[in-house]
């Protein structure tokens, strides 16, 4: 009888054997992790990762181009926006009205808006001011987006072609929401300053973008 619960109990696995295997499974978890989070920190792996999110018509050209606002990316596509300008692809460029305090102009002596700054700065890149125009924002929007889209769509209604200056990341979410928010006849085109492993915006998290894009897929 002892013999019969000895041989039993001999072929259970013992706790060495299992203390051993979770003490593998979770150093290789560990070593996943680690190396995933080093593969992160290259731009060029960054920018692989976020190629699904990224479209972008090179050769664009329209009656303005819009440039998508909020963000420390505004500025490289301020930019773009003034090459386009330059580079007689675009007769106007429109942007939103922001009139949040954005910091000191010593020269004016006052402090700029980020609407005042961004002119200015399209003013420095050769784009006369006559040729930039602002449209309100919306204070109740759900949707940065869409509500810019919808706001540019609703302020312009005449407009026949629209390139949507953006950061790469955003082109697609961006393509989305104004080919949704402007009648099916007039034509949209995106342009990014660069590929996504080029942008500012490189170092924000990828799985955001993403799961904006699910949402502004059923949003829009």
């Amino acid at each position: 009888m002892n013999r019969h619960i000895d041989s039993e109990s001999s072929e259970l696995p013992s706790t060495d054997y299992f203390s051993g295997k979770w003490r593998r499974r979770f150093f290789v978890a560990i070593s996943l992790w680690g190396l995933t989070m080093l593969l992160l920190t290259f731009p060029a792996v960054r920018g692989f990762l976020a190629l699904p999110l990224y479209v972008n018509d090179e050769d664009a050209s329209a009656e303005a181009a819009y440039v998508m606002a909020d963000g420390f990316a505004y500025w490289e596509r301020l930019h773009a926006a003034s090459d386009l300008y330059n580079m007689r692809r675009i007769d106007r460029i429109i942007l939103l009205d922001e009139r949040q305090r954005y910091m000191y102009n010593f020269v004016k002596q006052r402090s700029d808006t980020v609407v005042d700054r961004a002119i200015d700065y399209l003013q420095w890149n050769g784009v006369p001011r006559e040729k930039i125009v602002t449209v309100p924002v919306d204070e109740n929007a759900m949707f940065g987006s869409l509500s810019e889209a919808q706001t540019v769509s609703r302020s312009m209604p005449e407009l026949q072609s629209i390139v949507v200056v953006t950061s790469a990341m955003h082109t697609r979410r961006s393509r989305l929401c104004f080919r949704r928010s402007f009648p099916s006849d007039v034509r949209v085109k995106v342009y990014a300053p660069g590929g996504p492993s080029e942008s500012w915006e490189i170092g924000s998290p990828i799985w955001i973008e993403y799961l904006k894009m699910l949402i502004y897929y059923f949003a829009a």
